[in-house]
């Protein structure tokens, strides 16, 4: 019997070519590219190489070359060294450390004094929050004067100081130079007076309605503060302008009184408002009605019962009324006659009344 003969049969697949895929790929991209970039400046290498043997011969060359590289290393080494500075105690600001410097220039003594401390612990207040940080940390400047800016009192924020350590005790602090809102009005209502800038902004300082406390209150101003009869409604929070037509109408009559210095030759105890609309219309219009403005009453000590009948402040002007000059200049002519003074009523509005 023959022997049957098989063949072997390798049921293995045939190996297949796979493509990576990767970083190898983007790499091999990448060399190609720069390869063919070397490959395009090439043929402009001799001419750099001429450039550069060129330049360096230069003296004017060299120096700035030298010039550049020493500033380089000068602010490298100053950074380093602000760097170790600013991490030391002595170069780091607390808020509390702040000097503040606010000086009411329009108070004197025992008011200023009291102004003083108030608008200084109200800032100290506002900038406790803050954490302590570098004295070479530009930001923390924008921040402390915009905390500044926050309080009633602050008209604007001149500058900040930023003083460093002298002696060996000494440590870094902050000094800011601040404008203090300077009182314009007294506002009268039914319990106290409200004090209000010549923008409108609420003061925070109210002075009760007590002839005392009033006249002790007046002794302390470097300058005249006219009292304001008339405004309707409650003041809003300290720190924010008072949307009144009313109030408006006084600090512009307030202008043109301080304007003229009119306190010289007919001190004036109030500006009081006669019908004067507290609101404008949706046009911006106010409309008075026929008997309505702005009367100026002297001090009763000086000339009793005399009432000076302003009519539109110059806010609300009207061209059916004289100018505020010629009305400056009407009251002057009867301010040349003084024994016709006292119980006169003057009508501003029209010439020769």
């Amino acid at each position: 019997m023959s022997r049957r003969r098989t063949r072997k049969v390798n049921k293995t697949r045939p190996k297949t070519r796979s493509r990576k895929l990767g970083g190898g790929g983007v790499m091999k991209q990448a060399g190609a590219a720069v390869a063919a970039l070397l490959k395009l400046i090439a043929p402009l290498k001799p001419l750099s190489l001429r450039v550069l043997a060129w330049a360096w011969q230069s003296r004017d060359v060299r120096r700035a070359a030298g010039v550049a590289g020493g500033a380089a290393v000068l602010v490298c080494l100053s950074w380093v060294m602000l760097g170790n500075l600013g991490s030391t105690a002595r170069y780091t600001i607390d808020p509390a450390r702040i000097e503040l410097t606010a000086e009411p220039s329009w108070a004197t003594g025992a008011l200023a004094a009291r102004v003083k401390a108030e608008i200084e612990t109200g800032l100290r207040n506002d900038l406790s929050d803050l954490t302590s940080t570098s004295a070479f940390d530009d930001d923390v400047m924008a921040v402390v004067s915009e905390r500044i800016e926050r309080n009633a009192w602050v008209q604007r924020v001149v500058r900040i100081d930023r003083r460093f350590p002298t002696g060996a005790d000494g440590t870094a602090s902050l000094q800011p130079t601040i404008e203090v809102r300077r009182p314009a009005l007294l506002v009268e209502s039914a319990d106290c007076f409200w004090v209000v800038d010549g923008e409108g902004v609420v003061l925070p300082l109210t002075i009760k309605r007590d002839a005392e406390e009033l006249k002790q209150f007046r002794s302390g101003l470097a300058d005249t503060l006219h009292i304001v009869r008339g405004v309707d409604g409650q003041a809003p929070a300290a720190g924010t302008i008072w949307k009144s037509e009313q109030l408006q109408a006084a600090l512009s009559m307030e202008r043109v009184v301080r304007r003229a210095q009119l306190d010289k030759s007919m001190p004036i105890e109030a500006i009081e408002l006669v019908g004067v609309p507290q609101r404008a219309d949706e046009r911006g219009r106010v409309f008075y009605p026929p008997d309505g403005a702005v009367v100026l009453i002297p001090d009763a000590r000086s000339l009793p019962d005399t009432r000076v009948i302003w009519g539109r402040p110059p806010v609300h002007a009207s061209t059916l009324e004289l100018s505020a000059n010629d009305k400056l200049d009407e009251l002057k002519r009867h301010l040349d006659k003084p024994d016709s003074l006292p119980g006169a009523r003057i009508d501003l509005r029209r010439r020769g009344t």
